[in-house]
């Protein structure tokens, strides 16, 4: 008798230790967050891409080489997606040679939830597609040192959540976009070695509280740059050198405001420069001097 209720006791034990387990592993699996892979739409998307740009033995792009059906978009170079979603949401080449333009309807533009798109150095050439305008979600872009003409296009303005936007050392020309100003979170802005001309662009100025770096030097901007420019409160690092500016340096720029990189500004006439930023041209020398 005893035997048999140690018996009745040790499957009671048993099964009690197995129902919790099974409890513990359901509610785990429905605690994590699930990880979803590739959407096949997306990675329809980046083969499209990948097949847009010639590719032979003298030209060839090895980090595209794990671009193929047979596996996870995620696990490809150059690729990040969110671990939750499966979208893909950072593409990023430097210094490859994909030589050859992006296209009004290239798969790249079906990745709608890109945030960083980095195509640095990568011997793009053509004009920027108004296409650009579909990625919406991107916070990052980088497509300098490419060939890349023409005007920007308007659309660009859909990128309402950009933070980065470097388009440097392009023959990118005409006028800033008014749509600019639709960047009320770019905090880093540089397009310097272009042909951009007009006035100094005054949409900066609704960008001023956000902007921490701008550059827009070496360019065939003309006028005086704005006369009142108290609101560029977090501005670190201004550039403004070989344009054709004339005229004095605002004092509402005071260089109080300028918080570790000095203001580059060579004009076209030879306007003394205010005090204050006069002193810290020499100060900033000599902290480079001695670091």
């Amino acid at each position: 008798m005893i035997s048999n209720q140690s018996s009745y006791f040790s499957s009671f034990v048993t099964l009690y230790y197995f129902f919790f387990f099974l409890v513990a592993l359901v509610l785990h699996t429905f605690a994590s967050p699930m990880l979803h892979y590739c959407r096949h739409d997306q990675r329809d998307a980046l083969l499209d891409f990948k097949h847009e740009f010639p590719v032979n033995e003298s030209n060839s792009v090895p980090s595209l080489n794990s671009w193929n059906k047979s596996s996870d978009c995620c696990d490809w170079e150059n690729v990040k997606c969110d671990a939750k979603s499966g979208n893909v949401i950072s593409l990023y080449f430097i210094n490859i040679s994909l030589n050859n333009s992006l296209k009004p309807n290239s798969g790249l533009f079906k990745l709608q939830h890109l945030r960083n798109l980095t195509l640095r150095d990568c011997h793009l050439y053509g004009v920027i597609p108004s296409s650009l305008g579909n990625l919406s979600h991107l916070t990052h872009l980088d497509l300098r040192e490419n060939d890349l003409v023409g005007e920007v296009p308007i659309s660009i303005g859909n990128l309402a959540q950009l933070e980065y936007l470097n388009l440097d050392n392009n023959q990118l020309s005409g006028y800033i976009p008014l749509s600019f100003s639709n960047f009320t979170k770019l905090s880093y802005f540089h397009i310097s070695n272009n042909q951009f001309t007009g006035e100094c662009p005054l949409v900066l100025l609704s960008l001023a509280t956000s902007l921490s770096v701008l550059d827009i030097s070496e360019n065939l901007f003309k006028s005086t740059l704005p006369s009142d420019m108290s609101g560029f409160h977090n501005l670190k690092y201004f550039h403004v050198f070989r344009n054709s500016l004339f005229g004095s340096v605002p004092r509402s720029l005071g260089i109080y405001r300028i918080q570790e990189y000095i203001i580059i500004l060579y004009a076209s006439d030879s306007k003394p420069w205010p005090k204050q930023i006069r002193w810290s041209y020499s100060q900033f020398h000599y902290k480079i001097s001695q670091s």
